[in-house]
């Protein structure tokens, strides 16, 4: 079974191929982009040489994220990829966007800064609050509304009124979930620990469960749970995206499940065909389906 397709007609051509190296060094190195990070992350950028941005910029959108990437060029690609989605996708500059579990990581929100200003809105729920306490220092800057909620996101509609958002973004949140539903069968409660601290552990029993088969008894149920979610908060012809990639360092590292990690959006794109969720995939030229999925809500 797979999600049917959309057509991608109404997709902005002029954004189309996604992610032209040249096109993000510009929106990163003094754009839209740029704008949007604070001013420890501007001189991070500025001290990128002129001439190697390009380059560095290609390697940030590689597919495993090679060894010697720009850290400061990374985190500024990640967010021009969502902010030329939304170009592309013709969202409304009033946006509403939603992020599930989105930990302390802000790309999305500096993309939805970079898109709509202050006339855009943002809100997510995070359950663990050490990346929540990160997360506020590192968006305190920007001009448009965010809102926190404290709490798990199996839980958004009892915060939330369905179609609310234009857009939900699940960025590299996939494998969150899963560890979450691992760690939660266990006993082990995530909302106050050190994340990455505790990441190999969890992402240890994640690959336990999965070569045991286990994935869809624990893990996959709570990520449907808040796909489905998602899909009722987001309004009819609305969006959803989903992203994620692995570093080319744990290749081959005994511990790491590499293959899992590997397809955790092609498992996504079929769970969500399995569940009859009305949605269709409507792929943009240049968002590679192994580690990007678009879908639109049904009218």
């Amino acid at each position: 079974m797979e999600i049917p397709a959309g057509d991608g007609s109404g997709a902005a051509a002029a954004w189309l191929p996604l992610w032209e190296p040249a096109r993000v060094a510009r929106e990163i190195r003094e754009g839209v982009i740029f704008a949007t990070l604070d001013e420890a992350a501007r001189r991070e950028l500025a001290e990128v040489p002129e001439s190697a941005m390009e380059e560095k910029v290609a390697g940030a959108l590689q597919h495993p994220k090679p060894l010697d990437i720009s850290l400061p060029v990374f985190n500024a690609v990640l967010a021009a990829q969502y902010y030329e989605i939304f170009e592309a996708l013709q969202l409304p500059r009033t946006m509403a966007v939603y992020e599930p579990c989105v930990g302390a990581s802000p790309p999305v929100i500096f993309a939805a800064e970079a898109y709509g200003g202050a006339k855009a809105s943002y809100l997510t729920i995070n359950l663990n609050r050490r990346l929540r306490a990160q997360l506020q220092g590192r968006v305190a800057h920007l001009k448009m509304s965010i809102r926190i909620i404290e709490g798990d996101a199996q839980g958004a509609l009892d915060h939330l009124a369905p179609r609310s958002f234009e857009v939900a973004c699940f960025h590299h949140a996939v494998n969150d979930i899963l560890q979450t539903a691992v760690s939660a069968l266990r006993g082990f409660d995530t909302t106050d620990i050190d994340w990455f601290a505790q990441e190999r552990r969890m992402i240890e029993w994640l690959a336990e469960d999965a070569q045991a088969g286990r994935l869809a008894e624990r893990g996959q149920p709570e990520l449907m749970r808040i796909v489905g979610d998602a899909i009722r908060l987001v309004r009819p012809g609305g969006w959803l995206i989903f992203d994620h990639w692995n570093w080319r360092k744990f290749i081959g590292v005994e511990w790491f499940p590499w293959e899992l990690f590997y397809d955790l959006i092609p498992m996504t794109r079929q769970g969500i065909a399995e569940s009859g969720l009305p949605v269709v995939e409507a792929p943009l030229t240049g968002a590679d389906p192994q580690w990007w999925m678009i879908l639109q809500v049904r009218a």
